[in-house]
């Protein structure tokens, strides 16, 4: 008899037994939550009805985005802290396009106290929805009970903005920090090779200094200075204050607060930067004066996502003959299928084949938000583009917040460019970063020896690089520069000489960019569809938007991440704790780590392009 033919002695039964209960009490408790969660998502639920002479709510939760993150709602539940709720964009311009049309629609209420994040660009496109619905006859109020910068920009387009008397308005301006790693990465004896072009191209300092560059300094402040110019003028605008008052409550806000004995909220109303202070119950009270109140005694209103479900805001996809249609590529771009908060080359090269195949769309529109990344994936992806122009077929740029680096080389080549005036865009450059720890692993005891055939090494972190392979490097990416520069002049119909002089790694706001030539036109989502149905000669057409297809899992994902419930206590959790910021940036850090995953070690990307 073997030693595996003996019976397990009596611990050996115990731990077995132990483990069998251990997991099927875990299965049945994850079974049990899961149907939970399904009863609750799926348990039906009437469509609702659009009050008459009611008031339409707008109240984004977390961060307004371009294209929702899929998250495993697991993650979601057992960590909410590490989550940021996100409002796609377009769910919030479609209700208030269809409110603008909608006589049972008085009034617009922007509810901004769950709201976290919104970029200037965004602020401003929802803020040219809500100036054309004051046009058109409808009152817009905004409430909160703290505004900072940009959920202010935002509720500057309104008629009244009403603040809570403890509250405040914040306007700090705009900064763009970043970490230098150069003191701590000489202490850790961790070689770092790097290999650029441009002198703009900052993404390499971190690593080599220990504060900013004077080109660095110098383009960072023209794009801080540029997006607070554009801030200032837009509020002053809709509030009507004069520079000098906004220049003061700005610059001086200590002043100021010390004049006021320290009552912010009535030092918000002192400058005018909103009309009332009243609590939540006197703000519905003044909103239900206006529209009245339905049976539950609350003011007569219908929330945006209910709004769109009853005026069936998220239709079928359409199958007329004439369509013009629009993806959206959202996020740091890499080779791959990776789905989660990145450009995935394969899955959006995949989209853009399947337009070009399809008779029924006629133009596309990209909508681009994207720092960049791989510049090997941003080729596959223009390539593919391309393609679809070659076929007969337009395409037209959309620039979103962010379309820089790899960003603006998948849009180099397009048939129209357009920006938002706070888009940020160009920053033309290529970069290599190669840590080895060589040093490191000697400093502990730890050497590494090696035989080769060729003098070309494989990349090794453990060990030194080789002068020959630094070359290579260094070439691919002055090569991979040469072509960005290139591609930009063939697109842009410039000199490579004149693309030079505005490359170098810099990065522009979308409205200096049009001075420059870099973009075509300023203007929005409905601006590129407009100009893509031009240029395929038609006049009458249905929009189509293209998304990869789901997955069983993905469908229950996206149904699950949606849940009203769940996203109010989630987005509670994380403003109460004041960890929505980090959760933000540390999010955003970590697709982007993710994402570098180019074979020639060459990527067009801008960190500069976190501006907050």
């Amino acid at each position: 008899m073997t030693q595996q033919d003996h019976p397990p002695g009596l611990f050996g039964r115990i731990g077995r037994a132990l483990t069998w209960t251990r997991l099927v009490l875990s299965n049945l408790i994850f079974f049990g939550f899961l149907i939970f969660l399904l009863v609750m998502v799926f348990s039906g639920s009437p469509v609702p009805s659009v009050p008459d002479g009611g008031a339409l709510v707008l109240n984004p939760r977390g961060a307004i985005v371009e294209q929702r993150t899929p998250v495993d709602p697991i993650q979601q539940w057992l960590a909410p802290q590490g989550v940021l709720a996100e409002t796609e964009l377009t769910d919030l311009l479609d209700a208030l396009e269809h409110a603008g049309d909608d006589a049972r629609i008085g009034m617009v209420v922007l509810d901004l106290d769950d709201l976290q994040y919104v970029s200037t660009a965004h602020a401003r496109v929802l803020g040219d929805s809500l100036a054309a619905l004051r046009e058109a006859g409808k009152q817009v109020v905004a409430y909160g009970s703290y505004f900072d910068r940009q959920p202010y920009l935002l509720a500057s387009h309104a008629d009244a903005v009403y603040l809570h008397p403890l509250g405040q308005v914040v306007l700090p301006g705009y900064e763009l920090t970043q970490l230098y790693f150069k003191n701590l990465l000489d202490r850790l004896d961790v070689n770092v090779r790097v290999f650029r072009t441009g002198e703009y191209k900052e993404i390499a300092e971190p690593f080599l200094r220990a504060d900013m560059s004077e080109p660095a300094r110098e383009a960072n402040a023209e794009l801080v200075n540029g997006l607070w110019r554009q801030y200032g003028e837009r509020v002053m605008e809709n509030r009507r204050l004069e520079p000098d008052r906004f220049q003061r409550y700005t610059q001086h806000y200590h002043e100021a607060v010390a004049e006021a004995d320290g009552d912010f909220a009535r030092l918000a109303v002192e400058y005018h930067l909103v009309d009332e202070l009243l609590t939540p119950d006197q703000a519905r009270v003044r909103i239900a004066d206006s529209v009245g109140y339905n049976d539950d005694g609350e003011f007569n209103g219908i929330g945006y996502r209910d709004y769109l479900q009853a005026v069936n805001g998220t239709p079928e996809t359409p199958r007329g003959d004439a369509q013009v249609g629009i993806i959206t590529a959202r996020g740091p771009i890499m080779l791959g299928q990776e789905m989660r908060g990145v450009i995935a080359a394969d899955r959006l090269i995949g989209l853009i084949r399947d337009v070009r195949n399809d008779d029924s769309i006629r133009a596309l529109v990209l909508r681009v938000d994207s720092p960049g990344g791989s510049a090997f994936a941003s080729e596959l992806i223009r390539q593919e583009l391309e393609l679809t122009q070659l076929a007969g077929k337009p395409v037209v740029i959309s620039m979103g917040p962010t379309a820089a680096s790899g960003g603006y080389w998948i849009s180099a080549t397009a048939d129209t460019i357009f920006a938002e005036p706070a888009t940020l865009t160009g920053s033309i450059g290529v970069v290599g970063i190669v840590p080895t720890f060589e040093k490191s692993l000697e400093a502990v005891g730890i050497t590494s020896d090696r035989v080769r055939t060729t003098e070309l090494s494989a990349i090794d972190p453990l060990s030194a690089m080789t002068d020959a392979t630094a070359s290579m490097l260094q070439t691919g990416v002055e090569h991979t520069y040469e072509r960005f520069i290139n591609l930009v002049a063939r697109g842009r119909d410039m000199t490579p000489e004149r693309v030079e002089e505005l490359a170098r790694g810099r990065v522009w706001l979308g409205s200096r960019a049009l001075d420059l030539g870099l973009v075509d036109a300023l203007g929005g989502r409905e601006a590129a569809i407009a100009r893509a149905a031009e240029l395929a000669g038609l006049s009458d057409y249905e929009v189509r938007r293209i998304a990869p297809p789901l997955s069983p899992r993905e469908l229950l994902l996206r149904q699950l991440t949606g849940n009203g419930q769940a996203r109010s206590a989630l987005a509670w959790v994380s403003s109460s704790l004041g960890l929505s910021p980090l959760v933000r940036y540390a999010d955003d850090a970590w697709q982007l780590l993710g994402s570098l995953n180019d074979p020639r070690h060459s990527y067009a990307l801008c960190l500069a392009c976190r501006v907050d």
